[in-house]
């Protein structure tokens, strides 16, 4: 229609380069390839939109089979900050998210029973020191971009942008042990056994 629009109207001129482009067309669809590709996507376009077509509106209900325990607890991102210091507990994992302070762990008091303790610590700046019992085996990841370690009765050791794991030698047999990751930008870490 449009070649015969453009055939007897006014623009005389356009009816050569809309024959072209019509011929053009033809002859790009004799490509078997092409025909093959524009067939692709016509099934593929309908499977991709046959959910969304026919797509039921039915309601949801989750069940579950038993009760979900939420603990919730804010972060304090500032000051200095020292967990189970005065209470004798079970231990709960620790996952701290700190901007600047000076934070003390002690686990001296506390109830470790199985492989599964975990403390996570991501801070900026500020010390770190935690306090471990004699029967508790450690394994120790730290990545700081500047600071110092001190591990057990190891020898200081300065840390400069750099991944440091420690693993005491008994920690895969022990009945009680307890993995602490340590993300620093700038602060000194402790490592003691009371």
């Amino acid at each position: 229609m449009l070649l015969l629009y453009y055939y007897f109207g006014k623009q005389k001129g356009n009816f050569l380069l809309v024959a072209s482009m019509i011929m053009l067309f033809f002859i790009i669809m004799l490509n078997p390839y092409v025909i093959a590709a524009l067939l692709f996507a016509l099934v593929y376009g309908m499977i991709v939109a046959y959910p969304y077509i026919y797509k039921e509106n039915q309601e949801t209900h989750l069940v579950y089979e038993e009760d979900v325990e939420i603990q919730s607890e804010k972060n304090r991102w500032l000051g200095d900050l020292q967990h189970f210091s005065k209470d004798s507990c079970q231990f709960h994992d620790i996952n701290l998210l700190r901007i600047v302070g000076k934070d003390t762990i002690h686990l001296e008091d506390v109830i470790l029973v199985n492989h599964d303790n975990v403390i996570v610590i991501r801070k900026g700046f500020g010390d770190t020191k935690i306090i471990v019992p004699l029967d508790v085996e450690i394994q120790l990841q730290i990545n700081t971009l500047y600071g110092e370690l001190n591990f057990l009765h190891h020898p200081s050791r300065k840390l400069r942008n750099e991944t440091i794991s420690l693993t005491t030698p008994d920690y895969k047999r022990a009945n009680k042990t307890v993995k602490i990751v340590l993300v620093s930008f700038l602060g000194n870490v402790e490592v003691v056994r009371k």
